[in-house]
């Protein structure tokens, strides 16, 4: 059974991945959101609770702040996670890397303006891939991006002999 996985996974390696596991890395990585704010909102519980000796509570800021916070810490967690080498938690555990069209590895400013357009309007321009040929969201097209099946670990792909080296997309796919 391993050796079976092991040949569909080497068989998936660079194709495009489909919609049902893009949307259940996005459920993953929108979990994950929340839960790095609420770290930081516990972190600034703490802190505050060092230094002026109040209650250690969880603030209840406004909608309006919780709606920027919220927004930041995506985009900067969706940025990172897609940048150079890395990924997000839900791209890490399915098996999936973000990558330019023509397979190479995304530079920190194309992870960046990806994770600004997808926090702003990203759901519903996703659903395209479910109809798209190339598995593409409106996005991709637009920044010229792609999710493949990569199972590469980071250091793997630092191993390579160029590490901007292109995943050979199957643009059938």
């Amino acid at each position: 059974m391993t050796t079976q996985r092991r040949r569909r996974a080497n068989d998936m390696q660079g194709r495009r991945a489909g919609i049902v596991s893009r949307l259940i890395a996005d459920a993953v990585d929108l979990v994950a959101v929340v839960v790095w704010y609420v770290v930081l909102l516990s972190a600034f519980a703490v802190v505050r609770f060092l230094l002026t000796s109040s209650d250690l509570r969880l603030p209840r800021p406004g909608s309006t702040f919780n709606v920027i916070a919220l927004f930041v810490v995506q985009v900067v967690y969706l940025g990172i996670g897609w940048s150079g080498t890395t990924r997000t938690v839900g791209k890490e555990l399915l098996g999936l890397r973000v990558v330019r069209g023509d397979g190479r590895l995304l530079s920190r400013q194309s992870g960046f303006l990806r994770a600004v357009v997808c926090t702003v309007i990203g759901e519903p321009l996703l659903l395209w891939a479910a109809v798209s040929h190339r598995n593409a969201a409106v996005y991709d097209l637009w920044l010229d991006t792609a999710v493949v099946h990569d199972w590469r670990t980071s250091a793997q792909v630092l191993e390579a002999a160029e590490p901007r080296e292109p995943i050979a997309l199957d643009h059938a796919g």
